[in-house]
């Protein structure tokens, strides 16, 4: 993957299946398999989120999802597992998902002093357990519910 200096912005390429927005992003793990990288969500305040974005018309899934964890964690590693598509809200209009989101275990090998979003978002190391503590969106729990951390 070539990396950025700077963050994708808007939604002009993103890709969508029956109105859902697709998202693609990854549970960024150290090479020990004991931390979970997150970071702050730029939304609300307070809260942390796995690093995902837009899926773009212009690369696979795994590229959109280590696009988006360079972005918004700072973080360059191997995608090792996918651990699912997961629903995320329902449009009350259509009867179909908002979003569909797709994550992938990434196995951590570098660790930048500089990402494209790092005047945007913290980035922190958590235990497994203090990761599902702390994200609050279904979706996230479920992706790290299903990663090989969730089997120790």
């Amino acid at each position: 993957m070539q990396r950025q200096e700077f963050a994708r912005e808007g939604r002009q390429n993103q890709l969508y299946d029956n109105g859902a927005r697709l998202v693609a992003g990854c549970v960024p793990i150290d090479k020990q398999g004991r931390r979970v990288l997150l970071v702050a969500s730029t939304r609300n305040d307070g809260e942390w989120v796995l690093p995902k974005g837009g899926w773009e018309n212009d690369e696979t899934i795994e590229e959109a999802a280590a696009r988006e964890t360079w972005e918004e964690a700072g973080v360059i590693g191997k995608i090792v597992t996918h651990l699912g598509e997961f629903e995320h809200k329902i449009n009350k209009r259509t009867g179909g998902p908002e979003s569909v989101f797709t994550f992938f275990e990434m196995e951590v090998e570098k660790v930048e002093e500089r990402w494209p979003e790092m005047k945007k978002r913290e980035r922190r190391w958590f235990s497994f357990e203090e990761a599902k503590a702390v994200v609050s969106k279904k979706v996230m729990r479920k992706a790290l519910e299903q990663c090989s951390l969730a089997r120790r």
